[in-house]
């Protein structure tokens, strides 16, 4: 293992609790193309860089935009860390009604709609619902 999957690895690690980091990664070698992958755990190193925004601020952030482009299913799971670092719901959700002003109002409502239940997910069974982020061994 390299040093970039290494940090990447605490960095999960740090965010879900020991052993996290092992089981994400599994998720990721999902990803057939090694330098993708890669890309992914930069990722990570840089999301661990709190120095100009937090860890709250880089998920609502991302929240938002995944929402803009539609990729609802990260968008969800970037939702679920949010209420997992302790964001309140309706932050989360007053955020995603402000895409309203670039993306539109039936957008942002369809947006709403995911994350809604997404949240709803999180706060039945916590973070248990992000459990597709982290598989257990085979």
């Amino acid at each position: 293992m390299d040093d970039l999957e290494q940090r990447s690895l605490a960095y999960v690690d740090q965010l879900f609790g020991p052993g996290t980091g092992e089981r994400h990664a599994r998720f990721l070698e999902q990803i057939e193309n090694d330098a993708l992958r890669d890309e992914i755990h930069r990722y990570h190193v840089l999301q661990s860089d709190t120095s100009q925004l937090s860890l709250e601020e880089h998920y609502l952030l991302a929240t938002c935009v995944l929402c803009a482009v539609r990729s609802f299913g990260s968008a969800q799971m970037f939702a679920k860390t949010l209420r997992h670092l302790g964001v309140p719901r309706d932050k989360i959700l007053a955020a995603i009604a402000r895409l309203s002003m670039w993306i539109g109002g039936i957008p942002a409502a369809d947006a709403t709609a995911h994350i809604r239940r997404a949240l709803d997910e999180y706060d039945r069974v916590g973070v248990a619902s992000l459990a597709a982020w982290f598989p257990e061994r085979p």
